[in-house]
């Protein structure tokens, strides 16, 4: 009995192994949890590159040209079948201005919509905000129907620079014209009219073909011609300030 005793004492006082206790693993199963973990790299987003604005010296020198859609409200202009010349001018305002803005230049209108404005005011409209050129939209009309062609108008003024320089900026703008319309160019002029005569800079007046004959009423009609008349004048104001 005693040696029973002693044998259970010493069995109860033996450690189990916890290596036995341990479940077998795999070989794979262990390779797999030594394996590391990948680390992900974080890619940091690149931020937006801000819009870089004009700088300062392209503003200032950003040149500013008045646009002078002719007539307006009670003051129609000439008109022939569907053809009303105020209308007209103002669409080809909206024509020139939209490719000369294309350019980078800064464009003013003196109406953008139906209105009347005085010729006065429209020349102090220029004048007040110190434009470099100047140019008023016109369609022509005559009696005898066989008038047509394009042709532009300067002031003779007193003073021999602005002079000279109206009348190069009228003969670019006409050679531009006639070069993209094919029309028959009816030369440079001078005019007295008061928008060109009371501007103090450089200021032409513009006559895009007679509505009164009736082949270039029908191309006026049409939304190509009228472009590429805005289209041409764009381009001759740009040949002569790049001259």
């Amino acid at each position: 009995m005693i040696a029973k005793a002693v044998l259970i004492t010493l069995l109860a006082l033996t450690p189990v192994s916890t290596y036995a206790a341990t479940p077998k693993q795999s070989p794979r199963t262990t390779q797999q949890k030594a394996q590391k973990k990948p680390v992900k790299k974080q890619v940091a987003k690149a931020k937006p590159t801000a819009k870089k604005g004009p700088s300062q010296a392209a503003v200032l020198n950003q040149k500013t040209i008045v646009l002078d859609p002719g007539h307006g409200a009670f003051d129609m202009g000439s008109q022939h079948d569907k053809c009303v010349e105020k209308d007209m001018n103002l669409k080809t305002a909206f024509i020139v201005k939209k490719y000369l803005a294309l350019k980078g230049y800064r464009v003013i209108l003196t109406r953008s919509r139906d209105e009347f404005v005085p010729l006065e005011k429209r020349a102090q409209i220029a004048n007040n905000c110190n434009c470099h050129l100047f140019v008023s939209l016109h369609y022509n009309a005559a009696k005898a129907e066989q008038a047509h062609g394009i042709e532009v108008y300067y002031y003779k003024s007193t003073n021999e620079e602005r002079l000279n320089k109206s009348k190069k900026f009228a003969d670019k703008v006409l050679k531009s014209m006639i070069a993209a319309t094919n029309a028959r160019s009816r030369g440079i002029k001078t005019g007295n009219f008061c928008v060109i005569r009371e501007t103090n800079m450089p200021a032409i007046l513009v006559e895009g073909g007679f509505i009164t004959n009736p082949n270039e009423s029908k191309q006026l009609l049409e939304e190509k011609y009228i472009e590429k008349i805005g289209r041409s004048i764009a381009n001759g104001i740009d040949q002569y300030l790049r001259s």
